[in-house]
């Protein structure tokens, strides 16, 4: 049953790749905008063992990325759960925030770089605060959603077992809205790591995913540009694999607050 769960989604995507293969060797598809999937491999190897045993290229791109995208997640994570505690629990901080985040929340990270740029320059201090900004609005907004949906009679019996209000926003508020923070935790670090990719092409000196894929296609190299997209997809999919998936079973699903 788990094979089969498995192996089913991969039937159209192996079917896709398939037929691409097969429409570029018989030359149905111009394959200097389109290659085919195994030219785009042999390049993602060529770029991986150029440099061996010094270094891998396309490893140390894949390492500066993923670096930016886990200190910025941490950050706006870390804000965006106070935020939406702090949002939920109290209308007077509800409505002070709620205006400036709905005003700022639609703006691309790829718009406010250039702002960054010229405030901190080029390089990972423009690139994580623009990811920190990214995730923090969906956590914010997800965390503040769970929390004003509690039962107040919880909170009542709370206080009136003399719970203090900071015990009541971490023991109460917080497993209360763990559905809805999971749920913007998904969004945010998706969310994140498409902006730093984004920031990457403008922002970025040497290194990272974006970087590659931007520099590939100044160069028409476009088996690297294709191989940099499918790496975002594998990537991004690994860790949402290993970490969500892990903090998913270990908390609302082990709760009974979600079934899968």
């Amino acid at each position: 049953m788990k094979a089969r769960r498995f192996l089913l989604p991969l039937i159209p995507v192996a079917s896709f790749l398939l037929a691409w293969e097969l429409a570029a060797r018989f030359g149905a598809i111009n394959t200097a905008l389109f290659p085919p999937p195994t030219a785009i491999l042999r390049q993602l190897a060529l770029m991986h063992t150029r440099q061996l045993p010094e270094r891998s290229l396309l490893l140390t791109h894949i390492a500066a990325s993923l670096q930016r995208v886990f200190i910025a997640a941490a950050i706006g994570t870390g804000l965006g759960v106070v935020g939406g505690l702090l949002m939920g629990a109290s209308r007077w901080v509800h409505r002070l925030l709620e205006p400036i985040i709905t005003v700022l929340m639609p703006i691309p990270g790829i718009a406010q770089a250039p702002l960054f740029i010229v405030w901190l320059g080029f390089g990972d201090p423009t690139i994580v605060t623009v990811g920190a900004i990214a995730t923090f609005f969906p956590i914010a907004f997800n965390t503040s959603a769970g929390v004003r949906s509690i039962d107040p009679q919880l909170v009542r019996a709370a206080q009136i077992m003399g719970t203090s209000r900071p015990r009541i926003l971490t023991s109460v508020y917080l497993p209360w809205s763990a559905g809805h923070l999971l749920a913007g935790l998904k969004l945010g670090w998706a969310r994140c790591w498409r902006t730093v990719i984004a920031v990457e092409f403008v922002a970025a000196a040497s290194w990272g995913l974006g970087y590659m894929i931007w520099d590939a296609s100044e160069y028409i190299r476009t088996g690297v540009v294709y191989g940099g997209i499918l790496l975002l997809m594998i990537v991004y999919f690994v860790i949402e694999r290993t970490l969500f998936r892990t903090v998913e079973r270990w908390t609302v699903e082990r709760w009974g607050m979600i079934h899968t």
